[in-house]
């Protein structure tokens, strides 16, 4: 996967009506990864911000600066989403250090829930976006259309465990191949109010494969914000080396004038 693009955005998750609440979103950042934490019902607004460092070696360097993404729910099964990336790359080989600044290229896509989870089986979203290559800055555009195409499959496995597993196929813009993505994850609600979750994800390609683990901690301070850290390494010689970041999130319901 090429270093150009690191994070891109707009997505788009699918809600999850079961009474176990497992919530899902698809989010391509550090760096096109799964990630479990909310899920929207009809004419829900959600904002979320992330900003964080993600080290390729010693030599070369990402900050995000940060991402923002905007999801809107337009049922409970469909959820559309924009994200815009803001990021500099700095890029320690030269002298003196060369650093290059400007938006990553615009996604736009679906996600739709296949099947809500219940005593027979897990819940499965299927997602697919494509990211635009000409919407972004000249330093940051692409060759070619890049679409992401997901199988999201959720299960719980009590009241504050959740387990889930998501294959996909990934295009970076620059070659027309695309690489195997998946995702192996674990999210825990130890209390009321905090979230771990911990993950296994990676890029299978013709060159060597990527793959890398991060753990995040969230704490829901109230129904309307919440607040979490992040970090991760990776665990393969072509994977990025670390990654920390903070974001947070901010929801409500457009319809009915409260938060979700």
């Amino acid at each position: 996967m090429h270093l150009k693009i690191t994070v891109a955005a707009i997505l788009i998750f699918a809600c999850m009506g079961a009474n176990a609440q497992v919530k899902k979103k698809i989010k391509k950042s550090r760096r096109s990864k799964t990630e479990s934490q909310f899920a929207l019902a009809k004419k829900d607004i959600l904002v979320e911000w992330e900003t964080g460092y993600e080290t390729f070696d010693a030599t070369l360097g990402t900050t995000a600066v940060p991402n923002i993404v905007l999801h809107y729910g337009i049922s409970n099964r469909l959820e559309v989403n924009t994200e815009l990336s803001i990021v500099s790359v700095t890029d320690k080989s030269e002298t003196p250090i060369k650093k290059i600044s400007g938006a990553e290229p615009l996604l736009a896509g679906f996600n739709y829930l296949l099947r809500k989870e219940d005593k027979n089986g897990p819940a499965v979203i299927a997602s697919i976006q494509l990211a635009v290559p000409f919407l972004a800055s000249k330093n940051f555009t692409a060759a070619h259309l890049a679409p992401v195409m997901q199988l999201d499959i959720q299960q719980p496995l009590s009241k504050k465990l959740t387990a889930g597993f998501t294959p996909g196929l990934f295009w970076d813009g620059f070659i027309t191949t695309p690489s195997y993505t998946y995702t192996s994850s674990l999210t825990y609600k130890p209390v009321k109010k905090w979230v771990l979750s911990a993950e296994i994800f990676g890029f299978i390609s013709k060159d060597l494969p990527q793959h890398n683990i991060d753990a995040e901690l969230d704490y829901n301070i109230n129904p309307h914000w919440a607040f979490g850290i992040t970090g991760g390494v990776g665990i393969s010689s072509a994977a990025h080396k670390s990654y920390a970041g903070i974001n947070g999130s901010y929801g409500f319901n457009a319809a009915r004038k409260k938060h979700s």
